[in-house]
């Protein structure tokens, strides 16, 4: 009997890891917000390879990719990214804040530089 009871549950537990397959929609702006909430350029060398793999939708691309980009282009963390070490390389061109961004990243990256004086 307890057999009985095991094997519905096993089953149920399997189920409920699957996932339900993604539309290419879907997978291409997850593939877009991931490069630009990381920074990458539009059109990348990782991009080229996975358009090889996959049947490219370019409009949910950019739409993933410009969410992303707005992710990665917030002033308020700009300050953390410099600090981290992150070069800034005009990732942010074309934002309306790119004046804070680039200020605020300067002044974290100058703090990141200054900091290697205090470790001796």
């Amino acid at each position: 009997m307890k057999k009985l009871l095991l094997i519905p549950f096993v089953l149920l537990t399997l189920q409920a890891c699957t996932s339900s397959p993604r539309t290419p929609a879907e997978y291409w702006y997850g593939q877009g917000e991931r490069f630009g909430s990381n920074g990458y350029q539009y059109d990348n060398d990782v991009l080229a390879n996975l358009k090889e793999k996959k049947p490219f939708d370019e409009v949910s691309y950019k739409k993933g990719y410009e969410a992303g980009k707005a992710e990665y282009c917030d002033p308020f963390k700009a300050f953390e990214k410099g600090i981290q070490g992150v070069r800034y390389t005009d990732q942010c061109s074309g934002q309306d804040q790119e004046v804070m961004i680039k200020a605020e990243w300067q002044r974290g990256w100058d703090a990141f530089i200054g900091s290697d004086f205090y470790k001796f």
